[in-house]
């Protein structure tokens, strides 16, 4: 583990380095010469991962900035964050290289995708055939979405790049930069159209899969939006388990629960249609440390869909169901950095 260790401080310091260059090129909605706003890595081990420093690529308020807000309404209403296609940081080191990011490769140039009628500014719809199964559960102080992938059609990587190793989970969250968060300046939407009351996510995917919470304020350090569970994850901080087809809602608060019967489009079109079902029915189990509703769900990071378009092969509708493998480190990763290490071994390997 100290080699690896070793040699992620030494290859981050060349990541981070290409972060901020005054002769350079500029993402656009940060300052000049500025791609993005990861931390140095090596700083943050020196500094026991609270930098004495501010960033000197924070982008313009407000705060969490357009382009990079989520929220959760129900299993057909929500937006997720996915690697940025507009990112010049990705653009240089994969898509001109026609090769696709990983979701770990993508900490820290993210870009919001949406399923349903509502996008938060400079968000982009999700493409249809994107989502693959989604099942969300509310409960008082977060709401959380899991569910499946259609890698292709988000054109993200999902093949393992060093099988056995680890399984390609990233985590993306809104940790601020000085405590060396990756993506400080993401987040949820607030809004009437988002979720009010809420301010604190944290994101994981890989391999197919994804979960994601939207929770108050105070929650990213052991709490439940905790962040430190990125080597765990999202069977460990949610206790879901991971199926590929459904669109499901249970609000523990009320014990209403709802079934969205979504058309997937078969591969190679876009027509899409959703239908939902209401139930009240009392919730099997309080959901106060991470329990779901069964079922799955999916997401997507590139191209414009129909508005309520999901995303798979299958139709929800079907009652067939099979487990998947859920996004689990292997071996100990020294939290904070688990995500570098993890793509620094994508890239070696």
């Amino acid at each position: 583990m100290a080699s690896t260790t070793f040699i992620a401080i030494v290859v981050s310091a060349f990541l981070v380095q290409a972060q901020f260059d005054p002769n350079g090129p500029t993402q656009p909605g940060l300052p000049k010469g500025c791609i993005g706003s990861f931390p140095n890595i090596p700083d943050c081990l020196k500094y026991n991962w609270y930098l004495p420093y501010t960033d000197p690529c924070i982008p313009p308020l407000p705060h969490p900035i357009s382009g990079q807000q989520v929220y959760i309404k129900d299993a057909t209403n929500f937006c997720i964050n996915l690697p940025d296609p507009d990112s010049i940081f990705l653009q240089n080191n994969f898509y001109n290289h026609s090769k696709l990011p990983t979701i770990v490769q993508g900490e820290g140039f993210v870009r919001s995708f949406c399923m349903g009628d509502y996008l938060p500014p400079g968000s982009l719809r999700l493409p249809a055939g994107g989502i693959r199964s989604a099942h969300v559960v509310q409960n008082k102080d977060y709401i959380q979405i899991h569910g499946t992938l259609d890698c292709a059609r988000l054109n993200i990587n999902c093949t393992m790049s060093a099988p056995g190793a680890y399984d390609d989970g990233g985590q993306y969250d809104n940790v601020g930069f000085q405590t060396c968060g990756k993506s400080p300046y993401s987040g949820v939407d607030a809004s009437a159209g988002g979720n009010p009351g809420m301010h604190d996510y944290v994101e994981m995917a890989g391999n197919g899969i994804f979960c994601m919470r939207v929770c108050i304020a105070g929650t990213l350090h052991g709490g439940v939006c905790d962040v430190l569970q990125d080597t765990a994850g999202c069977t460990k901080l949610m206790g879901v388990t991971f199926e590929k087809t459904g669109f499901t809602y249970l609000n523990n608060l009320t014990g209403v629960s709802t079934t969205a019967s979504v058309s997937l489009p078969p591969s190679g079109t876009t027509r899409t249609s959703t239908t939902t079902t209401t139930t009240s029915a009392t919730p099997t189990k309080t959901a106060s440390s991470g329990s779901s509703s069964t079922a799955s769900s999916g997401s997507s990071s590139a191209a414009s869909s129909s508005s309520g378009s999901a995303g798979g092969s299958t139709s929800a509708s079907t009652s067939t169901s099979s487990t998947i493998k859920p996004i689990v480190a292997n071996g100990s990763i020294p939290t904070g950095i688990s995500g570098f290490v993890i793509f620094l071994f994508s890239l070696l390997f």
